[in-house]
């Protein structure tokens, strides 16, 4: 663009010219011709201006589109986004860059955990930013970028191969990640010396980091490199993963180690492996030096050379090669620090008692701290300790003094002997075999190994001037932390995230939504924090963001919670089918999928991926066109924006019923025993007084495709749409009434056996109130007593102030037939089809 803008420049030069000659030659006036000249002057300066004027940055947006064609258009979009604004920036302000594709054999979205990560980043709002470049992850399944902090930034590297209908999420995609990564071969490049093509190394790579998105973690050392033109505006860049818990990174994150330090890496008590933690590791922002250390990786700064063999490429770890290479440097400053918490210790008493995440006395301010008991004998502090612990400047002091640094040095500096400086004493080669770290190759142990007991847990590791020290230091000093309390800037958990599924974490979604405290986090799941004062039932009701214009209205929790709306699924995917993988051990693959569909729809597939279940709406309480919702663009058709009826449902005091049906070949067998199911399930909604409720009915039509097997498939869904299926004529008197505000789907998962746990989840996930009572598999032939929708609402009224609480309910035998009303001496049976 800029020999077009000179061209035009000297145009209008030329036509200034032309104007000063025609002057000189008719001399006008002095007066007019100072006019005449100051308005000749203004006009040139305005088309000057015009023409020369640089483009406007875009707005600051959550969610950054990257469609582009070539290299070239990437780097002018990491350009495009170095001019946004990111607010009032300190001095130091540090980018973690996260790249991140969907598994090749999962469902295209972000982890089960990411709200939680991301609902955590906002604690350090105002030091970090989280840039997270993401492909194949379609719009409608993309978080709510309202519902994001500001420091957490969506970056979209996908590519649109074909004209496509922007309403299509399954038009055919490119990434772009991989010419961003073949940056690392760009001086290879420019001496020709590649030995595979550009083009052949760009297809290559993008098959491997498609294929096996792990392998993204091998260029983590060249983020600083590769995502340069994202990085411009940072003093500081690093690298993290998805699966931590951030807490108060801003007050961990000492001044010493913002100005001393070239690198800094935080572990968690294991520094005597001296390796530079792929969870958190953030470098000084020097594109010359710093950001250049990793080309002594020849695995990256060769990446041609290496593809050039594919039958023996191998996954490398970059904890290996890159620690090698920063240690062995005479010029530059390195810190290892004890700053984090990890699941890898099962005895520990993050696995007795959680991991508290706390949002302070005010859940819409950007904070968050994280803090567990200090051994597994110290749960009892936990339960007498305020939630905003941290805020109470008369007792925390020492913590609240954001310029006292939370760790104090004690003692001497000492040197630290790696097996290679022990080597080099006394030429041992038996120390050659050494091995501390299993994901590494042998050739980086000597360097990173430190000898035996060398290094203990409570020691931070410098690096300065090519030699390598320890220093003990605490965080027992009074005014700091509670007794019996310890804290971290982050957790990682990296064994918990392989079992957890969307609905174990419910409780982490838009957590600064609502007047919640924080979350506990466990292997199982995530619970509520429970707050030492106890608040008004009106609290529940939902509030807008403080980074968001938008003020959703109380029933608008039904819809976030769910996360469907009008215009798409929820991206919330149960797993209803599961096998073991080989590799990690007790790590699953998803089988058979399925989510809710879009308010307004009656049948909607899952996903693309094969084996994804098809789901289908029989009854919704929000068919009614007093409810809110919309007409389908040039047509009559009504859409309501949630599958409840507002006006019948309050969701801070009524309790819904869940309850889930497995149908099976051998119940279709028999005609009789599916009505016998079906009447089991209609029985129990309608103990429930009118109460909202949600029927999970599961139907095996495996290898259903004719002949007998189809034909009693068809007749078992007949039985099903008989008995629940909307009736446009219904009315109060008829025996479909109790179903007004009832949720009946049919899930059809062409799997002989499918997981109950998956399918309640799955149930109680469409519950319209904060109140749930589940459990209920009726093909077990559980059916509920008269007094328990009683019971339920009682409790619930009881507790409504609390922000949230678990009751375990038990189960109790009993002949009691609550299906027949007695009279009498009569039995009064109710109407028919209920009766068992």
């Amino acid at each position: 663009m800029l020999p077009t803008v000179e061209k035009r420049t000297n145009k209008h030069l030329s036509t200034k010219r032309r104007i000063m000659k025609i002057i000189n030659q008719n001399p006008p006036s002095k007066g007019l011709q100072a006019l005449t000249i100051f308005l000749s002057m203004g006009v040139i300066l305005f088309l000057f201006n015009a023409f020369s004027a640089k483009p406007p940055p875009p707005n600051q947006n959550n969610n950054i589109s990257g469609d582009s064609a070539s290299l070239s258009d990437v780097v002018a979009m990491g350009q495009r986004y170095s001019k946004l604004k990111h607010g009032d920036k300190k001095q130091n302000r540090l980018a973690i860059v996260i790249p991140y594709l969907p598994p090749a054999d999962g469902a295209p979205t972000f982890p089960s955990y990411f709200d939680l990560f991301a609902m955590s980043a906002a604690g350090s709002v105002d030091s970090i930013d989280y840039l997270i470049f993401h492909c194949f992850i379609p719009p409608s399944l993309l978080p709510n970028t309202e519902s994001l902090p500001p420091n957490v930034k969506l970056i979209n590297l996908s590519q649109k191969t074909t004209s496509y209908d922007e309403g299509n999420d399954n038009a055919p995609t490119e990434c772009d990640m991989a010419k961003l990564f073949l940056r690392v071969t760009d001086q290879r490049e420019k001496q020709n010396l590649l030995q595979t093509p550009i083009k052949k190394l760009t297809t290559m790579i993008s098959h491997q980091i498609i294929n096996m998105p792990y392998i993204l973690v091998e260029y983590k050392p060249a983020f600083g490199h590769i995502f340069a033109d994202y990085l411009k505006d940072y003093s500081h860049w690093g690298y993290s993963d998805l699966d931590v818990v951030l807490g108060d990174m801003t007050r961990w994150i000492s001044n010493e180690e913002w100005n001393d330090y070239d690198i800094v890496t935080y572990g968690f008590g294991d520094q005597d492996k001296l390796y530079l933690r792929g969870q958190f590791t953030f470098h000084k922002n020097d594109p010359k030096y710093i950001n250049q250390l990793w080309r002594d990786c020849k695995y990256l700064s060769e990446m041609d050379v290496r593809y050039a063999h594919p039958e023996k490429l191998k996954f490398e770890s970059a904890e290996g090669c890159y620690s090698k290479a920063v240690i062995t440097k005479t010029d530059l400053k390195v810190k290892w620090a004890v700053k984090a918490f990890s699941d890898v210790k099962e005895g520990s008493s993050i696995y007795a008692h959680g991991m508290y995440l706390s949002l302070g006395k005010d859940s819409y301010s950007p904070r968050s701290v994280l803090y567990t008991a200090s051994n597994v004998h110290a749960g009892d502090k936990l339960l007498s300790l305020p939630h905003d612990w941290f805020q109470d400047t008369s007792r925390y002091k020492l913590y609240s003094q954001t310029d006292v640094p939370i760790q104090e040095y004690v003692g001497e500096k000492t040197k630290v002997e790696t097996y290679r400086t022990l080597y080099n004493r006394n030429l041992d080669e038996s120390l050659k075999d050494i091995k501390c770290m299993y994901w590494a190759p042998q050739t980086y142990q000597m360097d990173i190994c430190t000898v035996n007991g060398n290094v203990g847990g409570n020691e931070v590791v410098t690096l300065e001037n090519g030699v390598l020290w320890k220093q003990r230091f605490e965080t027992t000093r009074d005014g700091m932390f509670p007794e019996g309390i310890v804290s971290f800037p982050f957790f990682h958990f990296q064994e918990w995230k392989r079992v957890y599924r969307s609905t174990q974490l419910l409780n982490s979604h838009n957590i600064r939504q609502a007047n919640v405290p924080g979350v506990i986090i466990t292997k199982e799941g995530t619970l509520p924090l429970l707050s030492t004062q106890r608040s008004s039932s009106t609290d529940w009701n939902i509030q807008s963001h403080p980074w968001s214009n938008s003020k959703p209205s109380h029933f608008e929790w039904i819809k976030s919670d769910t996360g469907a709306t009008p215009e798409h699924p929820s991206y919330n995917r149960f797993c209803l089918r599961s096998s073991k993988k080989g590799n990690p051990t007790g790590a699953t693959i998803c089988n058979v999928a399925a989510s809710w569909p879009p308010a307004g729809n009656a049948t909607h597939i899952a996903s693309s991926v094969e084996g994804s279940a098809m789901v289908h709406l029989l009854r919704y309480p929000s068919t009614s066109k007093t409810t809110k919702g919309t007409f389908r663009r040039g047509t009559n058709q009504f859409i309501s924006s949630s599958w409840w009826d507002e006006k019948s449902i309050n969701a801070n005091e009524d309790v819904t019923l869940v309850l889930t049906l497995q149908i099976t070949s051998l119940h279709m067998k028999e005609e009789s025993l599916v009505q016998s199911l079906l009447a089991m399930a209609d029985s129990n909604i309608f103990l429930w007084s009118g109460q909202p409720s949600v029927l999970l009915i599961n139907v095996d039509s495996t290898e259903a495709d004719e002949g007998e097997k189809m034909s009693e498939l068809a007749k078992a869904l007949q039985l099903i749409k008989d008995k629940f299926e909307t009736d446009q004529k219904e009315t109060a008197s008829n025996q479909t009434f109790h179903l007004k505000n009832s949720l009946v789907a049919v899930v059809d998962s062409k799997k002989p056996v499918v997981s109950r746990k998956a399918l309640m989840n799955m149930a109680m996930h469409a519950a319209p109130t904060r109140w749930i009572v589940s459990g209920l598999e009726l093909e077990r032939g559980l059916v509920l007593s008269k007094e328990a929708s009683y019971f339920a609402i009682r409790e619930a009224k009881i507790y409504a102030d609390l922000p949230g609480h678990v009751f375990v309910i038990p189960q109790f035998a009993s002949k009691r037939d609550d299906t027949r009303q007695n009279s009498g001496s009569e039995v009064n049976p109710v109407p028919e089809g209920r009766v068992l």
